[in-house]
């Protein structure tokens, strides 16, 4: 029979080594699932047909309401849409994969950044900054 210290010892060690397995198997479980950002800008205009354009701000904030960008993956399911800022622009977090970023295209107008493919890598940010033409001349 082994004597007590020695027993406590070998249970301290085998407690030890299972520790370091857990925290290495933590570590890798969060870098697996670590997310990018996308982020960028959106200017939307014209929102008159005549300069000097003075519309009001819910005027202004209700056409970036109308045209959220639409994320998809490569193979086209939507993941998310997210509404730019007038003044801050947008910022969103997304697992690491390829996806295509978009907007609805509806009447006239549009924009010549979409659709665009981006790449999001585990802790990286990628900016794109859209310009989105109403039609309105």
């Amino acid at each position: 029979m082994p004597a007590p210290g020695r027993t406590l010892v070998i249970i301290a060690l085998v407690l030890s080594i299972l520790a370091g397995v857990l925290v290495l198997n933590a570590g890798m479980f969060q870098q697996g699932d670590a997310s990018g950002t996308l982020t960028g800008t959106v200017t939307i205009g014209p929102l008159c047909p005549v300069e000097p354009c003075s519309v009001p701000r819910d005027q202004v904030d209700a056409a970036y309401a109308a045209r959220p960008l639409l994320i998809m993956t490569g193979g086209g399911t939507f993941v998310q849409s997210v509404t730019a800022d007038p003044d801050t622009g947008y910022s969103v977090s997304l697992r690491p994969g390829t996806y295509v970023v978009d907007i609805a295209h509806q009447g006239i107008g549009g924009s010549p950044d979409l659709p665009k493919t981006v790449t999001i890598r585990a802790g990286e940010t990628v900016r794109l900054n859209i310009d989105i033409d109403t039609g309105i001349r």
